[in-house]
């Protein structure tokens, strides 16, 4: 309730240090759902003002400032580079598209079993394409082009996480909604 993260290690909880999470980040909510907008943002005015409060109850005045690598942030840049100078002959906007209807296709609202085990081959066919995306616009000012890939990468990631893991839910709870498992499960699921 704090908007600390929390992973489990050695069978015990333990507090990721300087890591916050609100609203669709966060495990807690005010709704027990975030799926719809005006929940998020109750949630991220709720936890986001918590969020600051553990701050300020963390983070003392005139604290010393934190020490970081002298090549902090090079790893980010050549990833940025990778991006900007990528020539593969997929377009970005050709393979959103097809992840957008791979996803739409087979991880809709309604969810079954036969579309949810189809899906993940499907989504881990489009994820390999990644590596074949091509960005021309290598300026720095105003590029869409690269940011929209910078994004797919992130939609990417975030498609296969959640087609692989409405797969393995084998219940129905809030937004996902399991065709062939209609009723919740709270023996396995509320652990």
């Amino acid at each position: 309730w704090k908007a600390q993260v929390i992973k489990h290690k050695g069978g015990k909880d333990e507090i990721v240090k300087g890591l916050l999470a609100a609203g669709e980040a966060g495990c807690a909510s005010v709704h027990g759902a975030n799926r719809l907008g005006a929940n998020s943002l109750l949630d991220l005015v709720v936890f986001g003002r918590q969020a600051a409060d553990t701050t300020a109850e963390l983070v003392k005045p005139n604290s010393p400032p934190v020490e970081i690598p002298k090549n902090a942030g090079a790893e980010t840049i050549a990833r940025f580079d990778k991006f900007r100078n990528a020539s593969g002959p997929i377009p970005t906007a050709t393979l959103r598209k097809e992840l957008q209807l791979t996803m739409q296709k087979y991880a809709p609202v309604y969810r079954n079993s036969k579309d949810l085990e189809t899906g993940k081959v499907e989504v881990a066919k489009v994820l390999k394409k990644f590596k074949d995306v091509g960005v021309t616009d290598r300026t720095l000012v105003w590029n869409t082009d690269l940011i929209e890939t910078m994004e797919l990468e992130n939609l990417l990631t975030q498609a296969a996480q959640q087609m692989f893991s409405a797969e393995a839910r084998k219940e129905s709870r809030g937004a996902h909604a399991q065709e062939n498992f209609p009723d919740r499960d709270d023996v396995n699921w509320m652990k």
